[in-house]
């Protein structure tokens, strides 16, 4: 970005001529010249002689209501979009989140989005907190949604004071005089309201790289402010905001490299250039030590649960020649921003076709912005923003997960964002914000358009395969969500398209057994489970399918004539325990190893792993419930109650959790606890015969004739067939039997 900062002013009181009337008689030496000639000779002030710019005029004021307003009217109708892909594990998923403030600043290390990135993770938590404390689930997507534009919002006004502050530097005052307001404004609206920034926005996970944007922004806002006036001040705030971008996303670590060279080229005089910058030495230690964090991050993170660094499934070789097509694509969608997708895949680029042409005109712009850096180096900055920011993500670090994303080019985006003022600047003058405006508002009118395609997760993969009908992350995630909502059917053609055109696809043939799996259809699906197995690469993914494949290998026993001593029951326990054994964490894995000890009566067995399945996730309902009917099974009733009353602290509206606890009260021949537990197990499931068969039976426990047989004729009716209600309604008295003497 073309930006120029100058030193704190010096004094220029001596630069002024004396005035025209101010004649002396006071002796002079005849080889002086007299003052008023001397005046006329005196050389022209240096530009950190000229006073500082204006700090703050009510054109500025405008203009930050204009960005404001501009960035609401554009996304106030993405509030109601849904999570969707990596919002899941990052959000919904992710217990951390969940937990404690100390629990935030540790977001697990699996491969999400928050991996590495503990500020994302810890804003993450105060949304869902603030969700919880005003009655919601912690998932309301409103409040994400919102501190999201929010974010993007401060990141373009960040963007507007940084070019206005850069045109007012003394190196660039008087090219831009009183255009800096005016220029600044104009980028800052093509950044702010770009389609291409909608993946940043919109799409709730990757807040990372929106709040990455913002404290990059504000860091060099700053900086510029610092050399202007009070720099102890700014420069500490600068280095802050640097930290802050350093635990929001990796791509921060460009940022002191990009503000020495600002400084080198806008702001310091080159004759003393090098000594300038010496002097400023505690900002850089600053940002060396910022630099020296993410470095540590990034040791503590690894390769990011597979997903990103050397050995990360992918090879460097293989990653930058993919990068050539991916930043081309980058700035074709930044001219013509159609068409816009979530997913680009993770295969790389093979295609010399594609990748020697797009390598040509890369490497061609990144001849013109060194010659442009040599001969043009205000200009030159501009470009090199561009290929800097880009170079963590584009070409150093592979990505496994993402050859390409539209959201890399959030940042970057501002660097040709002032490209295009200054151009229209140097086409049209003065005119060039009358030239931006049309040309922000039809970019933001596209933006508010492409937000529709985020409210709902099923249309926006269904839009993705649409317009990318070859990528196979596609057509598996438009598989999952027709699943989610029941299209199994659909779903499986969706998995299976994604397999034909990516035949190892471990992940997919997961999400089709899955698919299988609820359609009934067991065997097939404990065969794309094994193959997920043998593909998979994390412990983690590698454990879910062992799971999965479990759960099939039960259902498979089931349906046998002896389901505890069928092979498969046994090849269930072992898929269980495998998973077990790589994620000793996993709750429904102990749950599920408990239930089948449980059906073959190994009591003590499935209580211990009833147990530890709720130790590793406190509040597990299912477990808390089947831990105690086991006990109950075992003879042990009154250890069976502690249970039910957690479960019902915790979820007190749920009815098996009050059918079950009203059981094991009945059978201890508590009929008044019991009844309580009935009625509220009647109530909140009126359908379910079985609660008002037991609330009938113990209403003629407790001598209510009447009001046992209208729940008996409930059950009747509910099931015509159940015959112990039939059998129980006859047996009832036909009067109200006397009241006892008091």
């Amino acid at each position: 970005m073309p930006a120029a900062k100058n030193q704190r002013p010096t004094s220029t009181k001596n630069t002024k001529s004396a005035p025209a009337a101010a004649k002396t008689t006071v002796a002079v030496a005849p080889q002086s010249p007299p003052i008023s000639e001397r005046s006329k000779a005196a050389p022209p002030p240096k530009p950190s002689q000229i006073a500082p710019a204006q700090s703050f005029n009510w054109w500025s004021l405008i203009a930050i209501i204009v960005i404001i307003a501009a960035g609401i009217a554009t996304y106030f109708n993405s509030f109601a979009g849904e999570f969707a892909l990596d919002d899941l594990p990052a959000i919904t998923e992710n217990r951390t989140v969940q937990g404690t403030w100390a629990d935030a600043l540790h977001p697990p290390n699996q491969g999400q989005t928050v991996t590495g990135r503990p500020l994302v993770n810890l804003s993450f938590a105060a949304n869902f907190k603030w969700d919880t404390s005003h009655h919601g689930d912690g998932f309301g997507v409103w409040g994400y949604h919102c501190v999201n534009l929010t974010i993007h919002i401060l990141a373009g006004l960040a963007l507007f004071g940084l070019v206005r502050r850069t045109l007012e530097l003394p190196k660039l005052r008087k090219r831009f005089a009183g255009e800096s307001v005016p220029l600044a404004l104009a980028a800052a609206l093509l950044w702010l309201l770009h389609p291409l920034q909608t993946e940043s926005v919109t799409y709730v996970s990757q807040r990372a790289e929106s709040m990455m944007g913002m404290f990059f922004l504000i860091t060099f806002y700053c900086f510029v402010r610092g050399t202007e006036r009070w720099p102890w001040l700014w420069f500490t705030l600068a280095v802050l905001s640097d930290l802050l971008g350093v635990f929001s996303k990796e791509v921060t670590i460009t940022a002191p490299v990009l503000i020495l060279l600002f400084d080198y080229i806008f702001v310091v005089e080159k004759p003393a250039a090098i000594t300038t910058i010496l002097r400023r030495w505690p900002i850089y230690a600053g940002f060396l030590v910022a630099m020296g964090a993410q470095v540590w991050q990034a040791l503590l993170t690894g390769n990011r649960g597979l997903s990103a660094g050397f050995g990360a499934g992918i090879g460097w070789g293989d990653y930058v020649q993919s990068q050539f097509p991916a930043i081309t694509h980058y700035l074709l969608l930044t001219v013509w921003p159609h068409p816009l997708v979530l997913d680009y895949g993770g295969e790389p680029e093979h295609s010399l076709a594609i990748i020697l042409p797009t390598a040509a005109l890369i490497l061609a712009l990144l001849a013109i912005t060194g010659w442009l850096l040599w001969k043009r180096p205000m200009l030159g900055f501009v470009g090199v923003c561009f290929f800097v920011i880009l170079a963590p993500s584009s070409s150093v670090i592979p990505i496994s997960t993402e050859i390409a994303a539209e959201h890399r080019m959030y940042l970057p985006l501002a660097a040709l964002a002032v490209l295009a003022v200054l151009g229209l600047r140097a086409w049209l003058g003065r005119s060039a914000l009358w030239a931006a405006l049309p040309l922000a508002a039809m970019l933001g009118i596209i933006t508010h358009g492409r937000n529709l395609d985020y409210r709902s997760a099923l249309n926006l993969w269904r839009d993705a395969t649409a317009k990318h009908p070859d990528i196979a992350r596609a057509h598996e995630n438009y598989g999952i969500m027709l699943s989610n909502v029941g299209r199994l059917r659909e779903s499986v053609q969706e998995f299976e398209t994604a397999l034909r055109l990516r035949p190892f696809y471990p992940d997919c043939e997961n999400n089709l057994g899955n698919a299988l799996g609820l359609l009934g259809e067991h065997v097939d699906a404990a065969k794309h489970y094994t193959l997920a197995i043998q593909g998979l690469l994390r412990d983690s993914d590698r454990a879910v399918a062992y799971y999965n494949l479990g759960n099939s290998e039960h259902e498979i026993a089931q349906a046998s004539a002896d389901p505890i001593h069928d092979p498969h029951m046994q090849e269930a326990l072992n898929d269980y325990n495998a998973a077990i054994k790589l994620r000793p964490d996993y709750a429904s894995a102990y749950h599920n190893l408990a239930s089948i000890l449980s059906e073959a009566k190994l009591y003590d067995a499935a209580i211990n792993y009833y147990l530890q399945a709720i130790q590793r996730q406190p509040n597990f309902l299912q477990a808390e419930v089947n831990v105690a009917n086991t006990y109950v099974l075992d003879g042990h009733p009154e250890d069976a109650l502690p249970h039910y009353q957690r479960a019902l602290q915790e979820y007190p509206n749920n009815p098996i959790a009050h059918y079950r606890y009203g059981t094991t009260l009945y059978d201890m021949g508590k009929f008044d606890d019991a009844l309580d537990h009935f009625a509220r197990a009647a109530q909140l499931a009126p359908t379910a015969s079985d609660a008002h068969y037991y609330y009938g039976l113990t209403l003629a426990k407790l001598g209510h004739p009447a009001e046992a047989a209208k729940e008996l004729q409930t059950a009747l009716a509910l099931k015509p067939d159940y015959v112990e209600a039939r059998t129980a309604l006859n047996e009832l008295p036909l009067t109200q039997p006397p009241l006892p003497t008091p």
